[in-house]
């Protein structure tokens, strides 16, 4: 067995896996959050112990290492949630500890007690549970179908009144689930399925909710070596065809709408930096690219913040940026308003941000899409669409369908 090493010797968390580790937060109220960056095989468990989730303004320079989430719903002026990270630990692909950062030390009441009840875990209990358990369908199929054509034809329709140039619309899907639920397994399928996302299981007790995803779009990426990056991603399409075979990268063929749609978000950014005069970055794209079962157009955006001597860059483009074009619309304010008064429903936290902050120095904050939310008996999993003037109702529901698909398919399902 490999000795994990720290500042007070031979760790005592030495042996124990990420899902017994994970129960034993959550049994004892700990809000955590686990996540994998993508084109990484480093998983990581943060868990805040002390002060619970507490509310802060992401000036993301200045935050202890940590975990930020924020609504869809956030003003440049409001604080996010912020789960400090009391303990980081690093697991390797074969579920080992590589690394531990243990800031309240092994002989910390609540840490002994975490770690006794992690070694205490039945591992028969849990590896006799699923990722999932089993998901049963809520009903109203045909009826939320028909409600989000409607919406969308409501938009289009506003679009050519010229309200506003695109706009994004979302809708939810509901299942029931069983006590066999077991999420840091359905994370870890995630993990393994889709190596290019950003896939994240956050346990926000004080809420009593759960949220699991695997998002592919950057909002803000602040590197200790002072690189920023964000990114435009737009236009979906299906990466599989009737057989279910991956379509190759270069047979994809993106119509006009999906082309403009995606170029719109980019113009988005550049407009988000002409608002505080940079001008020195760098463009990559817009290119194919492959998330779960769908291709998306981006381009990615970075800026050398050493050279410009911008170290607050990060926290400024987030309070630019979101919500961004690819989650809201064009232009923002009237296409927001369009969300509230047709959607129907508060998107609480889908499609507002989550990641690590200040973590090994690093900061990844990631747009919280193709995500479920677990409260309460109910699996809610939330998909969106970008609408403009040449879109289809019918279409626009199918897309939100692929993109739901993307995590029943891998957590399972019964339908």
């Amino acid at each position: 067995m490999l000795s994990v090493q720290t500042d007070t010797g031979i760790s005592i968390f030495e042996g124990l896996q990420i899902d017994e580790l994970w129960r034993a937060s959550r049994m004892m109220g700990f809000p955590s959050a686990l996540w994998r960056l993508p084109h990484t095989n480093e998983i990581k468990l943060l868990i805040s112990i002390r002060d619970g989730i507490r509310k802060c303004l992401p000036e993301l320079e200045k935050m202890s290492p940590g975990f930020v989430m924020s609504t869809f719903y956030w003003e440049s002026d409001q604080e996010v949630l912020f789960l400090e990270g009391d303990i980081i630990l690093t697991f390797s692909d074969d579920n080992r500890i590589t690394h531990i950062d243990n800031k309240l030390g092994e002989e910390h009441t609540e840490v002994k007690k975490l770690v006794q009840l992690a070694g205490e875990a039945s591992r028969e209990e849990i590896q006799n549970g699923s990722p999932a358990g089993q998901l049963l369908p809520s009903g109203g199929h045909l009826d939320a179908k028909s409600r989000f054509e409607r919406t969308v034809e409501l938009a289009v329709a506003a679009i050519r009144q010229n309200q506003f140039k695109k706009v994004v619309l979302s809708r939810t899907k509901d299942f029931q689930y069983t006590d066999a639920f077991q999420p840091a397994q359905a994370f870890q399928k995630l993990v393994k399925t889709y190596p290019h996302a950003f896939v994240s299981l956050v346990n926000l007790a004080d809420e009593n909710e759960m949220w699991l995803g695997a998002s592919p779009e950057l909002l803000v990426e602040q590197i200790s070596d002072g690189t920023f990056k964000t990114m435009s991603l737009a236009g979906t399409q299906g990466a599989r065809d009737a057989s279910g075979a991956l379509i190759p990268r270069y047979d994809i063929r993106w119509r006009e709408k999906e082309i403009e749609e995606q170029a719109l978000v980019s113009r988005y950014i550049i407009e988000c930096f002409k608002k505080i005069r940079l001008r020195e970055y760098l463009e990559t794209g817009p290119k194919t690219v492959l998330a779960g079962n769908l291709y998306h157009l981006r381009t990615v955006f970075e800026v050398d913040t050493v050279a410009l001597n911008f170290p607050e860059l990060a926290s400024v483009m987030l309070k630019l940026l979101h919500p961004t074009s690819a989650i809201c619309g064009v232009p923002k304010a009237p296409s927001l308003q369009f969300i509230n008064d047709v959607e129907g429903y508060n998107r609480s936290f889908y499609s507002g941000f989550l990641g690590p902050a200040q973590v090994s120095g690093d900061t990844n904050l990631f747009v919280n899409l193709r995500t479920v939310r677990f409260r309460d008996g109910i699996a809610t999993f939330f998909a969106g669409a970008g609408i403009t003037e040449d879109s289809v109702p019918e279409l626009e529901w199918f897309e939100t369908e692929l993109k739901c698909d993307t995590l029943l398919k891998v957590i399972g399902s019964s339908l």
